[in-house]
């Protein structure tokens, strides 16, 4: 629960303006979830298979990922914490999976030094026979420093995919993989597996 807590540290979100369009939630549809116990509807996935942790002392990569539901439960939390009106705008309202996710964070001789995320899909497979891109992203920085001054700064995304994308890439076990860039460099791919998904409510 704690990281469900921390990751709104990176979180600095404004409206886009979208448009009313069907793909948002109901007020009813709002209301529930706003209400809904926190913890529900979020997964948080590191990168457990990661090689050499060692190199990521600062920050592992990992994912945090929301359904609509989760995502309006976090921000609804997030609000009372600090006696706010809860007021999601419409890109909160979206029927989407929202992904934050974060890239490999550590130190050198030389300083720290950080992977980026600039881009992550969805995939069906790792040959990518299916692909969903995200309808929105954008990046929030984070700076990191280590003992003698030196700093770095590098960006988590934040993404999100409608829910219709998300079903189209689904496999027949109902899983589907998230794809993490740096560039046009592939950081890490992980699976959502049939239990995240039941922990996902999906």
């Amino acid at each position: 629960m704690t990281k469900l807590l921390g990751c709104l540290f990176f979180l600095s979100l404004s409206a886009l303006g979208f448009a009313q369009l069907p793909d948002h939630l109901s007020p009813d549809e709002i209301k529930t979830a706003a209400a809904t116990p926190l913890g529900t509807g979020f997964l948080w996935l590191e990168d457990a298979g990661f090689t050499t942790p060692s190199l990521c002392k600062a920050q592992m990569p990992a994912l945090f990922i929301y359904t609509p539901t989760g995502w309006l439960s976090t921000l609804s939390a997030n609000a009372r914490r600090q006696y706010l009106q809860f007021e999601p705008t419409p890109e909160d309202t979206l029927r989407a999976l929202t992904i934050i996710s974060h890239g490999c964070a550590s130190g050198t001789p030389a300083g720290p030094v950080c992977d980026s995320i600039t881009r992550v899909v969805l995939i069906s497979d790792t040959a990518g026979s299916k692909v969903a891109e995200a309808i929105e992203s954008h990046p929030v920085s984070q700076s990191w420093q280590n003992g003698f001054g030196a700093s770095a700064v590098c960006s988590s995304l934040v993404s999100r995919f409608l829910l219709t994308d998300v079903e189209a890439v689904r496999n027949s076990k109902g899983e589907f993989l998230v794809a993490t860039f740096n560039g046009q460099t592939r950081l890490k791919v992980y699976t959502v597996k049939q239990k995240h998904l039941k922990k996902l409510g999906m």
